[in-house]
């Protein structure tokens, strides 16, 4: 039984990093379309992507990358 609680906090922990890069990520993409939507908006309309908004963008890439993490760390010696 012990084991099952230790999953399913893992699995929590995961579902709520996920959710809180989505939220971050929507209020982001709202903030950075405050200056530069005209901007990013464009670039994706001329590669195609058109409709959506900026909190909409933000949120997607929020989403996304809460299923990467950093994978290489660099050590110096000091």
């Amino acid at each position: 039984m012990e084991a099952f609680f230790k999953i399913l906090t893992i699995w929590v922990f995961f579902a709520l990093a996920v959710i809180a890069g989505t939220l971050i990520g929507a209020f982001m993409g709202w903030f950075v379309g405050l200056f530069f939507s005209k901007t990013i908006l464009g670039i994706l309309a001329a590669i195609g992507i058109e409709g959506f908004k900026m909190w909409q963008i933000g949120a997607f890439l929020g989403f996304v990358s809460g299923f990467f993490r950093e994978v290489v760390s660099i050590k110096t010696k000091s």
